[in-house]
């Protein structure tokens, strides 16, 4: 069976910082397809946080156990199933309910993927000049994950 692509997405122009940092971030699958959608803002260092500890999760969890990865502002969110110790069966999902079935993607892919997109996020926030609790807990999460 063939794995679909997968990506984390933070658009670094659309950072904005008052307090809180928020900005464009997006799962994509294959390069297009975005969820929850293009545009899509939210909180980004908390919901990386929240996905970093779900993927730590994932890489100890038995199989067929459920994992999330949501989304701050709204009711979306990413579940994903192992469905063997290398591959995770993704679906988006809305108010707990499935919308779309995504498909399947390698674990190590989404882990490289995250670890990826924190450090552009971490490294745009530090040239910025940005500081916040939720970035300085980020820094230690995502070391936690590279160590895998």
């Amino acid at each position: 069976m063939m794995c679909h692509q997968i990506s984390i997405e933070i658009n670094l122009d659309s950072l904005t910082y008052s307090g809180q940092i928020i900005g464009e971030i997006n799962f994509v699958i294959d390069t297009y397809d975005y969820f929850p959608g293009v545009g899509w803002s939210d909180f980004v260092a908390v919901i990386l946080k929240w996905w970093i500890d779900s993927c730590r999760a994932i890489l100890h969890a038995p199989l067929k156990s459920i994992h999330s990865f949501p989304f701050m502002d709204g009711p979306f969110s990413i579940s994903a199933k192992k469905i063997s110790l290398s591959e995770l069966e993704l679906s988006f999902t809305k108010d707990g309910q499935m919308k779309t079935e995504i498909g399947i993607v390698s674990i190590e892919e989404l882990k490289v993927a995250l670890i990826k997109a924190t450090r552009q996020f971490i490294n745009a926030v530090n040239r910025l000049g940005w500081e916040n609790e939720d970035v300085d807990v980020l820094k230690h999460t995502i070391k936690s994950l590279e160590m895998y």
